[in-house]
């Protein structure tokens, strides 16, 4: 049983908004026990338990266009568009490593979500440690169509924000009493179907392209839920206060940089009302 949770959603590099409201967070030394992300969620999750300030701001500013992230030269390269084998290597570990030492000694639980090729269904990992590789981090981002998904005890899997993009029930079957929940799409989002002919993409996985296809009614159905537990009091949600107009895979870093000043001042505005919630 966890006190508290705080459950981050993904919208690749719309997430930098998390990174600002983290980042406040990191400096108003406020802590959860359990922490569940999806997609970038996840990787928002690792920087933030291991007290990296400003990580992944300057992972998503700096290197959105670098073409080692992503473009068509990296499938000439044998990797795929989104270059998850080099986000996930070179960038992760040399480039802009993770503090491994204040991740290890943390006693926060980390969940993240990822889906499973085969079955369509969402599978959850609880990395211990970071140094060996990430590749729960990595399957969880690595979305469809961009990516060749990432093998895990040979099973492929993909982005978790295709079946599970707010695990705020995760949270609470984990054990958690009450939760943050961080937002990247503002009050009064609702997602809209896509067209079912996105289905042909994925021959190889059909269970992919079912969820896609699917996904605006998972989506709205967890929105509902969030605004039931922030009525009835079991979480607390952070998100934009208007809409955001950026892409997934969004490089104008002038919008990112923007988006990132947004989170970090709700963060910063919401501290005392968080601690105030979580200490309750």
């Amino acid at each position: 049983m966890y006190s508290s949770g705080l459950v981050l959603e993904g919208g690749g590099n719309r997430s930098i908004y998390t990174s600002g409201v983290l980042d406040a967070f990191i400096e108003k030394e406020i802590e959860f026990p359990y922490v569940i992300g999806v997609s970038a969620g996840s990787c928002n999750a690792t920087s933030y338990i291991a007290k990296n300030y400003r990580r992944q701001h300057d992972i998503i500013i700096n290197y959105s266009n670098n073409k080692n992230y992503m473009g068509f030269g990296n499938i000439l390269k044998g990797h795929s568009f989104l270059n998850t084998d080099w986000i996930f290597g070179e960038l992760a570990y040399d480039i802009a490593p993770l503090n491994q030492d204040e991740f290890d000694k943390s006693n926060t639980v980390l969940c993240a979500v990822a889906t499973n090729g085969l079955t369509g269904k969402p599978e959850y990992f609880y990395p211990k440690s970071m140094r060996n590789g990430c590749d729960e981090l990595k399957a969880s981002c690595s979305l469809p169509g961009v990516t060749n998904g990432v093998e895990i005890g040979g099973t492929t899997f993909f982005d978790g924000g295709l079946v599970d993009s707010i695990p705020l029930e995760r949270a609470f079957d984990d054990g958690c009493k009450k939760t943050v929940v961080i937002l990247t799409q503002c009050k009064g989002y609702t997602k809209s179907p896509m067209n079912p002919k996105v289905k042909k993409i994925f021959k190889k996985f059909p269970k992919i392209g079912e969820a896609a296809v699917n996904r605006h009614i998972m989506y709205n159905t967890q929105l509902e839920f969030v605004k039931q537990c922030e009525e009835n009091g079991t979480a607390l949600v952070i998100q934009p206060t208007a809409p955001l107009h950026v892409s997934t895979l969004e490089k104008d870093v002038s919008k990112l940089e923007s988006i990132y000043q947004l989170g970090y001042k709700q963060g910063l505005d919401r501290a005392d009302e968080i601690k105030a919630f979580l200490n309750d």
